[in-house]
């Protein structure tokens, strides 16, 4: 069996990465999972793409919303509230208790990979999940009247306003995470998350953007667009408003330098030979995740085309 390495954002990379962990072993797979959106709320350090990962894996997601913990409770939001507090940002009681552990172990030294794996003890998932960095890196969302914080635009806007470009501050210092060692995995799959605000600050990491791109025959990109349309979250949205056409193929053209595999949906097998004429090698399966089976259906159609390629 080869040796795997998903990049990930939040939630549908998170069903992506479930199917898989029901398929390899810990020892074959570890998930990178995006931190561009990561920021301070109430003095807490959150990390929502980490943690609906984390969730997910574990069992202990809100399996409705993707995010955030299941049969949760909101006592102290809806108090905060009542006191005139800043509430726009969704924590649950039960949420709260992780963000308050990273935080205070954070403040006590620990790094954002120590904690992560703390995390993933406690809540018993033994497949790696590690952020792509430890160093701080700021996803911003430039609109037409200013720039807007990842998580301003993305839960306090409602990814309403018109996006034009994006900024990840402090990626230029920021290093690939040091606990993963590149050359060891055979495979390397990015997830379908949105490409622009999810995968996009993973990639442009300096070591793994050239590791990618001297290595592109070693990296998958799974389709998060099916007929036109995002599996989860804005990224249609976005592709229309920077003037995109919403295809597999403008997919293709995003992961160009970094991929030679594109997994598209069989709805989508009308554009295979203008993916394939970008040079892009095609595997058509079903992307759609909406159940367990069909999430671990579709890590397994994955598997099984990369292990014998």
């Amino acid at each position: 069996m080869k040796n795997y390495l998903l990049l990930c954002g939040g939630v549908g990379g998170a069903k992506l990465a479930l199917g898989f962990s029901k398929v390899l072993e810990p020892s074959n797979m570890t998930i990178v999972v995006n931190t561009g959106d990561d920021f301070e709320y109430l003095n807490l350090k959150i990390c929502p793409d980490l943690d609906t990962v984390i969730y997910t894996l574990s069992g202990e997601s809100d399996s409705l919303k993707g995010w955030g913990r299941a049969d949760e409770s909101w006592t102290m939001l809806k108090t905060l509230g009542d006191l005139g507090g800043d509430t726009w940002f969704q924590l649950g009681d039960k949420d709260l208790a992780t963000h308050f552990l990273r935080t205070d172990l954070i403040k006590k030294g620990a790094s954002l990979s120590f904690v992560s794996q703390e995390l993933c003890k406690r809540f018993n998932v033994d497949h790696f999940i590690l952020p792509m960095t430890d160093d701080l890196v700021e996803t911003y969302v430039q609109t037409k009247n200013k720039l807007l914080s990842f998580q301003e635009y993305f839960v306090k806007l409602r990814c309403e306003p018109p996006v034009s470009d994006f900024v990840f501050k402090g990626l230029d210092n920021a290093k690939f995470n040091p606990l993963i060692n590149l050359s060891s995995f055979n495979e390397i799959i990015i997830c379908p998350s949105n490409p622009f605000v999810s995968i996009n600050p993973i990639i442009q990491l300096s070591e793994l953007n050239k590791f990618l791109k001297e290595n592109s025959n070693r990296v998958s990109v799974i389709s998060p667009i099916v007929e036109a349309k995002s599996l989860k979250g804005p990224t249609s949205k976005i592709m229309n408003e920077l003037g995109l056409d919403v295809s597999v193929k403008t997919i293709a053209s995003f992961y160009q330098e970094f991929a030679d595999t594109l997994f598209i949906d069989r709805a989508d097998s009308h554009q295979r030979k203008d993916i394939e004429s970008l040079g892009f090698k095609v595997f058509e399966s079903d992307l759609i995740m909406n159940n367990l089976e069909s999430k671990i259906a579709l890590a397994k159609s994955v598997i099984n085309y990369l292990e014998k390629n």
